[in-house]
Formats: structure tokens, sequence, C-alpha cells
């Protein structure tokens, strides 16, 4: 009996926490479609969209400095419920939320100008709680029947998917806060202001629309750790045929700037018959990770070659440059979430371009290679099968 309460309040008090944070990442992801101007904020929601990070079972809402609602997006408690600033469980009907709000502050003035708060309908962690009740009672009336033994097994047996779950959560709430905490803001903020700048918006427009590409790469990125953190989903609903070819050509006009701009030469060549199956979204931030990291670590006068080769039952994407290198005893750790090569250029990037390359290929039913030596460059090598991979 007292095994069996011990085992409910851990989970209890995990499976709190593990909400909080994860209330908490949404808090700060629903900061990025703030709109500042002077005073008064408002929501974007046309340039960049939230709807990329919720769960049906998950909501936004944003109001002003005197509670009023300005706004919301997903699933959220009906009526005029005020937020209160940090965690609480709001009821609505016969629903339960639990929430999270956090102060808007104006990165201008510095001034608290509102308040966003996250929900989540709380109906899975009932059902959790009733599963977990019902098989302690069981276990418990099996140990008083006098199977002590078997109680401690299907003990153990209830609680270890609930590790890993709790695990595999931490894992992504830890990268999700890495990636959130400021640059969905302030890159949101910038192409809000720059698009609306009436001084030259025609000579300055390319510059503001590169920023909301970035932003949305973010926005991307953060549904690829969600990807990360449901690995055991099945691939069959994403397969589609993929012209990596055609995907290339896009992404070199996507990188002609920035390779200009470093110096690097940047040179995409692929052959007439380039297809794969896949997602054709994460088959190119796949490849887009790796162009990345490569013009990243490239010095000025250097060159970046890109080109798909086929090889039995795969199509190979070849990623060349004539970088810094990598030595032979890191290979395996550049695939390390938030490792990096060089640690002068710890500002550069996420440090998760890689790891989730690597990821998403595997979930293809390929793989990222790297070939490498300090100071003679490095290449990485994406497979992709061009036959549909079997699916569970």
């Amino acid at each position: 009996m007292l095994a069996g309460l011990a085992v409910r309040f851990a989970f209890v008090a995990s499976y709190d926490a593990q909400t909080t944070t994860r209330m908490q990442v949404l808090a700060r992801a629903g900061l990025r479609s703030m709109i500042f101007g002077g005073h008064h904020i408002a929501i974007d929601k046309q340039e960049i969209s939230n709807a990329t990070l919720l769960t049906r079972d998950q909501g936004l809402q944003w109001f002003d400095e005197r509670g009023n609602l300005l706004g919301s997006e997903g699933l959220i408690a009906e009526g005029a419920v005020p937020p209160n600033a940090g965690a609480r469980i709001v009821t609505s009907g016969d629903r339960t939320f639990d929430t999270f709000a956090m102060p808007i502050i104006n990165p201008k003035t510095g001034a608290n100008v509102g308040m966003v708060r996250a929900s989540e309908w709380n109906e899975q962690r009932r059902k959790q709680l009733y599963g977990l009740d019902t098989g302690l009672a069981i276990g418990t009336t099996l140990a008083v029947i006098g199977s002590g033994l078997g109680g401690l097994a299907l003990a153990r047996r209830a609680v270890r998917p609930v590790a890993q779950t709790f695990r595999t959560l931490r894992d992504f709430t830890a990268d999700a806060s890495h990636e959130l905490r400021g640059p969905l803001t302030a890159i949101a903020g910038n192409a809000d202001a720059g698009l609306r700048d009436e001084r030259d918006p025609e000579r300055d427009r390319s510059r503001f629309e590169a920023i909301a590409d970035g932003a949305r790469q973010m926005s991307r990125l953060t549904s690829d750790l969600l990807l990360l953190a449901s690995a055991d989903r099945s691939l069959e609903s994403d397969l589609f045929v993929v012209d990596v070819g055609s995907v290339l050509q896009k992404l070199a006009q996507r990188y002609e700037k920035q390779s200009t701009d470093a110096g690097v030469t940047l040179a995409v060549a692929s052959g007439r018959s380039a297809i794969a199956y896949g997602n054709p979204d994460q088959i190119e931030r796949i490849v887009a990770n790796l162009i990345e990291n490569a013009l990243r670590y490239t010095p000025r006068g250097g060159s970046v070659r890109v080109e798909v080769v086929r090889d039995r039952a795969y199509l190979r994407v070849v990623v060349r440059d004539t970088g810094i290198g990598i030595a032979p005893e890191h290979h395996d750790r550049v695939f390390d979430r938030f490792w990096r090569a060089d640690p002068a250029r710890a500002k550069e990037g996420s440090g998760l371009g890689l790891s989730i390359a690597r990821a998403l290929a595997r979930r293809h039913g390929g793989d990222v290679a790297v070939a490498s030596s300090l100071g003679a460059g490095s290449e990485f090598t994406a497979s992709f099968p061009t036959r549909p991979p079997r699916v569970e």
C-alpha cells in the first residue's frame, strides 16, 4: 500500500513538473507573435504562426496590461478567465486546464505591457492517473492475496514506459527551451518592424524578408524537435516522391547571398534522375543543415560543393567543403546536440543542425556520415532510399 502511494506521489510530482516546463516553452513561443508599438501591443498571426507548436489539446492566449484578451489560438478555456502569473489550474465547464502565464516585456522600454498564457487540457493526465490508479489497485490486491513478487514485477513493468516518456520529454523540453529562448522574439520583432518601416521599404524589404525567413526556419526547427520527441511515429503518412535535384536548386538560391557575403564559392550539381522517397520538408531541412554547417566553417576564399550520386538503392547528397576540418576523434561527437567543433563560434547556429539532420535521415531509412581531417575540409553524406522504406 505504502509503495503504491509513493509511486503515485512520484508520478504526479514528475508529471506536474514536466507539464509546467512544457507550458513555459509554449508561453515563450507565444511571445514571438507580439508587435510592440509605443505603449501598445498587438498580435501578428499572419507572419509567423504558432500552429506548428500546438497539439490539439493546447492553446495560447494574449492579454494586455489590464487583463483584456487580445487574441487566442488553439484549445483554451471558455469565458473571460483573467491571467495570473505562474502555473495555475483553470476550470471551464467540464474541462480543466493546466496553464502557465508569463509577462510580456517591451524590449525597448522594459515595461510589463501584458501577459501570455499557455494552456493544456489535462484530460490525458486524468486518463494516465486513472490507468496508474487501476494498475496500482490490481497490484496491491495481488500483493495482499499473496503474490508479492508478482506485484513488484507488475509495478516495474507499469513504471518503465512512464520513465521512458519522462526521459524523452525532458530531453525535448531542454532542447526546445534552448532554441526558443530569445531568438524567436528578436527575429519576429525585427522582421515585423522592418516590413513596416516607411523610410525606404523597397530598399530594405529584401533584408527584412530574409529575417522573416529565418524566423520561419526556427519555427520549422521547432517542428523537427517535436518530431524527435515522437521518434516512434510511423513515416507512412509523410511518404512522397521527392525531386532532390529541385530541392538543391532551391537551396542554392536561398544561400547564394550568404555564401557571397562570406566570400565562399557555393556550387550545386545534381543528376537528372535525383528521386527519393520521404517528407520533402524534412529532406530539405537535412540538406539545408549540411550546407549551413559547411558555410559556417569554411573561411573566406574557400568553396562548398553539393552533388547528388546514386548508389544502389540509395540517393546520396554529398556536401564537400574546404573548411577547417574535424579531428578524427571528434567525428562521432559532431552529431551530439549542442556540440561544436570550434568553441569560438559558440554563438553561431544552435548546435542542433547535424544531430537533427542525422535523426531525420535515419527516420527515412538513411543516414548522415562524415569524413574529415583537420585543415583538409569535410565531407558530409546524407543518404535517402530510392524506394519507399518499409513502414510498420
